[in-house]
């Protein structure tokens, strides 16, 4: 029984069916009926809601918004059956998994000065490739609002695998390579190679986006680093190859020569094989290690001097040597990675005793310090583990001995310089006081 529709209705009509429980029908069909306002409306199906037994009848609702509600009436009463909303069916389709085509992030509206939006909008982004529960995963192509592009292999929406990136250089916003190479959680990490503006690129090993590991670096004055890095800095053995033929090589430490190196001087031929500090050599052998090419042709003799020798040279090399590596002994244990100090088995042993002897707070007061070097084979009275801890930068020389705390990582650094004392002990290395010497003087 169709409902007229009166002057100023929204454009609904209303279908009732009546239906005989000995039909029990299965399918009903409404067909075109016009609207108010002459437009066709589609056939709707409606199919029986309830049981063939019980009396009932249907409504159809074609709403002016365009939405269609089946309604069924039971008994004396309306119950609306429930549909899920169309946000949620919407939802649903663009939930992405596997791979899809290009999906395009729309830049945000400019506002102007005076607070109005501006016909003009940031640049967008868009990412083709592989999807896994409506995240990037697998292998994609993303360009960036700001012009960078990588291309690789994504994981849970995080750039993860083997890529390469892209940043846009000058006005034509060419693009240039950047790096390419393994990805972690979205930054640099595992084998890969980055050029970087000035002309500059590095080879080798990364970790969390810093150079870490072994690597080479070609500067951009010519010169070339072939050795250990660690935390985006040169540490540990390496080779540094200067453009004019200069050549270093030892050991490094926060980025600057430090420890045992020799120096090749191009120029003159000459060779320094000794302890540095600071990027500077301090004690050791200057020797001639090829002819110095601007005395080709020989020195001329005007006079005759008597041989002169020094006395104890080994004594004086060895005292010289020990004074440096006493002065530098507490910078080199804060700095110096704890990887490099003790090998991953030691580490191991070093953490279960620590972890047997540590407090409630998780750190090693002074008597459990003097129990744990008692453990590793050296007894130490209060004063000597003192001098210890000063030499280690990890205390102060007037510092309330209970006061003391250590974690984990600065008992490995006391206990390397323990170690490095006991070796110099053993080596009879001299400490340079006998000849009243200085670190100011080398």
């Amino acid at each position: 029984q169709p409902q007229a529709l009166g002057p100023g209705s929204s454009g609904r009509l209303n279908f009732r069916f009546a239906l005989h429980p000995a039909l029990s029908p299965h399918l009903w069909r409404a067909r075109d009926s016009p609207r108010g306002h002459g437009e066709a409306r589609p056939a709707m199906s409606v199919r029986q809601l309830s049981s063939p037994s019980q009396a009932s009848g249907y409504s159809v609702d074609y709403g002016g918004d365009g939405n269609t509600t089946l309604a069924n009436h039971t008994g004396g009463r309306t119950q609306r059956t429930k549909t899920d909303p169309l946000w949620r069916k919407h939802d649903a389709k663009a939930n992405k998994s596997g791979q899809r085509g290009t999906i395009y992030w729309v830049g945000k509206s400019i506002m102007g000065e005076d607070g109005a939006l501006k016909d003009e909008r940031t640049n967008g982004a868009k990412y083709h490739g592989e999807w896994g529960n409506n995240k990037k995963h697998g292998y994609g192509v993303q360009v960036f609002p700001s012009g960078e592009k990588y291309e690789g292999q994504w994981g849970n929406g995080l750039r993860d695998g083997e890529g390469t990136f892209w940043a846009p250089v000058g006005k034509a916003k060419k693009l240039r390579k950047v790096y390419v190479g393994g990805w972690k959680d979205d930054r640099r990490h595992g084998r890969g190679t980055c050029f970087f503006k000035n002309g500059e690129f590095f080879q080798g090993s990364w970790d969390q986006n810093k150079m870490h590991g072994q690597g080479t670096l070609r500067y951009e004055n010519g010169d070339l680093y072939v050795g250990e890095w660690h935390d985006g800095q040169r540490s540990g053995k390496g080779t540094l190859n200067k453009a004019n033929g200069d050549c270093y090589e030892g050991y490094w430490l926060a980025d600057k020569r430090e420890g045992s190196g020799s120096f090749f001087y191009s120029d003159s031929g000459k060779v320094f094989v000794g302890e540095w500090a600071n990027d500077l050599p301090k004690s050791g052998i200057y020797t001639q290690a090829s002819p110095n090419p601007e005395q080709a042709g020989g020195v001329p003799t005007t006079s005759v001097l008597p041989s002169l020798r020094l006395a104890m040279p080994t004594e004086v090399l060895e005292g010289a040597l020990a004074v440096v590596r006493n002065g530098r002994k507490a910078f080199r244990a804060n700095n110096t990675p704890v990887t490099r100090l003790f090998s991953d088995e030691e580490l191991s042993s070093l953490q279960e005793a620590f972890a047997a002897a540590q407090r409630g707070d998780g750190l090693a007061g002074f008597v459990e310090l003097q129990a744990l070097c008692s453990q590793l084979g050296s007894d130490l009275e209060a004063d000597h583990l003192q001098e210890l801890l000063v030499t280690s930068g990890l205390a102060e020389q007037d510092s309330d001995l209970d006061a003391v705390g250590l974690a984990f990582e600065d008992f490995l650094r006391l206990i390397a310089v323990l170690l490095d004392e006991e070796a110099s002990h053993e080596s009879g290395d001299f400490n340079g006081d006998d000849y009243n010497w200085d670190d100011s003087n080398m």
